[in-house]
């Protein structure tokens, strides 16, 4: 039996709740929901999700809290292919809401993190030391610095995808252990607002911080590849924009599965855009992920 993984992710888990309403109503107002989706979802579940839809053996190791949401959870990422490693925390799984004004790209979101931040209380034991062993890539997502320099530590021969995602945000200067993470990370992937926010507190390019390839997602504008001998614009497939929200992730799933297949850099870019047209395409991250074939049809016509 072969027990390896093609795709690893050390992350979180958010119950996304999706509410498509008729209105943004204005403060003391109120506004009539048309739709409702909820997922297991964040930047770690949703890339898995999509990662094992593209025919990557995938596992993911999290945290998730006890109210109850450690069996659906199992159970929503199991059904979708996903080898699953959860530490139960006492306490509340993070939530968020996005409330969409139908047919119109504008929204408001709140976030409830819950035990979110335990995840970057994971213990790199004996068991997620071993799964590192026996995978082919690596994928860290959001700021859990000190896990993630944790995992970065033990990733040396591994193809190593970093996404920080907003939570650089919340830097005032740049972390040490920011730069310690990127010393073993092959591929750093930004937008566009978070590398303008990292810019302005002194950080660029430089493959010696360890990358030997950036990525810049753009949205609408596609992605920019900044590697040694290669500094060159991607564009996205065109479609139709219904909803945004978990394009990235879907990107990167793309990206990684890309590389995995034996695709050089600017084509696992294409693949990349390609998987995140079909999530653009309908409301919620996980509503129309697609199949490998479909995102190889799309792929052949960029």
């Amino acid at each position: 039996m072969n027990d390896s993984f093609d795709l690893l992710i050390f992350g979180d888990i958010v119950v996304d709740n999706f509410y498509e309403v008729n209105e943004i109503p204005e403060i003391n107002k109120s506004a009539d929901v048309i739709n409702h989706k909820r997922f297991y979802g964040g930047m770690g579940a949703n890339t898995a999700v999509c990662a094992s839809a593209l025919g990557l053996k995938t596992s993911f190791v999290g945290v998730v809290g006890s109210f109850g949401d450690e069996k659906e959870c199992v159970s929503y990422m199991k059904e979708r292919g996903v080898d699953i490693h959860l530490n139960v925390i006492l306490g509340e799984t993070a939530h968020s809401m996005f409330f969409k004004k139908e047919k119109v790209h504008k929204f408001i979101s709140f976030l409830h993190k819950g035990i979110a931040e335990k995840t970057d209380e994971i213990k790199i034991g004996k068991e997620n030391i071993e799964l590192i062993k026996k995978t082919g890539a690596i994928f860290m997502p959001r700021t859990y610095l000190n896990l993630q320099k944790k995992v970065s530590m033990h990733c040396k021969n591994k193809f190593l995808i970093y996404n920080p995602g907003y939570g650089v945000f919340n830097f005032k200067k740049i972390p040490e252990d920011f730069y310690r993470i990127l010393k073993n990370t092959d591929v750093l992937v930004l937008n566009k607002h978070e590398y303008e926010w990292l810019k302005e507190r002194g950080f660029d390019f430089e493959f010696r911080m360890g990358p030997a390839a950036f990525l810049i997602t753009k949205g609408s504008y596609g992605c920019k590849i900044f590697a040694k001998g290669i500094y060159e614009d991607i564009p996205k497939f065109k479609t139709k924009v219904v909803d945004t929200a978990g394009a990235g992730d879907a990107f990167n799933a793309g990206f990684i599965a890309g590389h995995l297949q034996g695709f050089n850099l600017i084509e696992a870019v294409k693949i990349g855009n390609a998987t995140a047209s079909f999530i653009v395409e309908k409301w919620g991250c996980q509503t129309n992920i697609p199949s490998w074939e479909g995102v190889m049809g799309r792929y052949e016509r960029m």
